[in-house]
């Protein structure tokens, strides 16, 4: 069975890390790839999660694999 809030938190904590590897604001982050800061703020904290197209632009401005 799935346990959706470890996906949730994995998701959330990675992107995070990601982000701070980049040295990006979330502010940056939101404008690279059209959505708000408060968006990129929920899906770090884990109250939401990106689409898969989402997590494609983000593996894209991260310079990673979708699957990291």
């Amino acid at each position: 069975m799935i346990d959706e809030n470890k996906i949730r938190q994995t998701i959330s904590s990675n992107l995070v890390y990601y982000r701070k590897r980049c040295n990006l604001k979330q502010i940056s982050v939101a404008e690279k790839i059209g959505y708000s800061d408060k968006a990129i703020s929920k899906w770090e904290r884990g109250e939401s999660l990106p689409d898969i197209y989402v997590l494609y632009s983000l593996a894209k401005l991260y310079e990673i694999e979708i699957e990291d």
